[in-house]
């Protein structure tokens, strides 16, 4: 049978709980945000280096080898997976052509930039690339002139599918340097909280034809239509991959073109070193704030008792039996640590995603 006296004096422990911590509004509340800011330190960095490596090991399974124009590896490698930096100088598509027609590769995508649409960034891509943007197996981009928003534009511009586009050449195109050919929207991109929720992508077929036209009676900032900034590259087989970097080297140099093949994986592990030192660093860092937090918990708990005597005394008069005393003073400090640790991880839940891009690029990263 439950023993309905020990439910009953349970319930009575916890409503003098809850009124001594109502009685002292100010210094409850106080306590339970510096301990809730103290759990969110923790969530937060655990969730970034979680983000990390997932993102890391995610992109470096995607990419086997990147080619562009000479330039150093880890910045190329920074641009094309994560935007972070300038993008490398524009090399013409049709040079690099005999170059990735190996048999070891599976499939090239090429991307392109320097054009944009109301300042944000336009990409020419090939069919495979919005293809594995898009998360389809078919081919999407049925259309040369089709377009293809991050659903962050959708959301901000209110942009629609069918509604039509106008790009321009540079950054930020007057009148005169936008393009002639309207692109029409054939899909919002699906929501992946990188560079692409934010960028609009084009067949690289439209893009060249957009650009041929432009060139007549104007000075673009591009020297041939079919320039790309840089080629992402999928092998059939990994293992051919050293030999495949090396061998698409001597080539371009025969040819008389100065490329950089980088491997992401090999880049993306050294980055990963340093960003785990960091990641752990402020792991520690959090671990430290917490628990001046909870040592500050303790102490203002503590004075609270010393300060309570009368009330206690209170209680053992009107026949509150010792054990409940202690279970009340017990019950208001886990009560607040529990409701902490809960808001600090809404908290954490809500804004890993906006805090967490700061740190790992905007701060980690440059």
């Amino acid at each position: 049978m439950v023993n309905i006296n020990w439910l009953s004096t349970a319930l009575l422990t916890f409503q003098h709980a809850m009124k001594s911590m109502n009685y002292r509004k100010k210094n409850t509340l106080t306590m339970l945000l510096v301990l809730a800011f103290g759990f969110y330190l923790v969530f937060l960095f655990k969730g970034i280096k979680q983000q990390m490596i997932e993102s890391i090991d995610r992109y470096s399974l995607e990419s086997d080898l990147i080619i562009s124009k000479e330039t150093p590896a880890m910045p190329l490698v920074l641009f094309s997976l994560f935007h972070v930096g300038s993008p490398p100088p524009q090399m013409s598509l049709s040079l690099l052509n005999k170059l990735i027609s190996h048999p070891e590769i599976e499939y090239a995508i090429p991307y392109a930039y320097g054009e944009t649409h109301r300042g944000i960034t336009v990409i020419g891509t090939s069919a495979k690339g919005i293809a594995r943007l898009t998360r389809h197996s078919a081919n999407p981009a049925n259309h040369p002139m089709a377009a293809y928003i991050g659903i962050n534009i959708a959301n901000t511009l209110g942009y629609q599918v069918n509604d039509q586009i106008t790009i321009g050449d540079g950054s930020e195109p007057g009148p005169e340097q936008e393009y002639k050919e309207l692109f029409t929207i054939a899909g919002v991109l699906p929501r992946q909280n990188t560079h692409q929720d934010d960028s609009i992508y084009i067949p690289i077929e439209g893009l060249i034809t957009a650009r041929k036209s432009y060139v007549k009676g104007n000075t673009p900032s591009w020297s041939s239509p079919d320039d790309i900034s840089f080629i992402d590259i999928k092998l059939q087989d990994r293992m051919a991959l050293l030999a495949l970097e090396k061998s698409l080297t001597q080539s371009a140099t025969e040819q008389g073109l100065a490329i950089t093949a980088a491997m992401p994986a090999r880049e993306l592990e050294l980055l990963y070193n340093y960003l785990n030192r960091a990641a752990v660093s402020l792991i520690f860092i959090s671990f430290v704030t917490l628990g001046l937090c909870l040592l500050t918990l303790f102490y203002a708990l503590t004075r609270n008792l010393q300060e309570r005597k009368q009330e206690i005394q209170l209680y053992q008069t009107l026949g509150m039996s010792q054990t409940c005393i202690i279970v009340m003073a017990l019950l208001e400090p886990l009560l607040i640590i529990s409701g902490a640790l809960v808001l600090g991880f809404i908290a954490s839940a809500m804004l890993s995603a906006h805090t967490a891009d700061f740190f790992l690029i905007k701060w980690l990263i440059n």
